[in-house]
């Protein structure tokens, strides 16, 4: 495995890493997911650590979190409807 370095600017990198804390994942793990369609490469390695990405989306912390509350206030049970 090789190890690359690229130069940016501190907005572009903070966007990334915004990004990728959102999807889940490091700021190494977003940048090969997003070039590798771009190149047209799928490594093994991506593949093992997502089998199933391709069928099931991914939800950011945002979005987990607001599904969280969501189930929660579903779960409530309204003592009024049961009378």
């Amino acid at each position: 495995m090789t190890t690359m370095t690229i130069h940016v600017e501190d907005a572009f990198a903070e966007t990334l890493r915004n990004f990728a804390e959102r999807s889940g994942r490091s700021v190494n793990q977003t940048v090969k997911a997003i070039l590798a369609p771009v190149l047209g490469l799928e490594t093994a390695s991506d593949k093992a650590a997502d089998p199933y990405g391709d069928l099931f989306g991914a939800l950011g912390h945002d979005d987990a979190e607001e599904m969280r509350r969501s189930i929660a206030e579903q779960r409530k049970i309204d003592s009024e409807m049961w009378k």
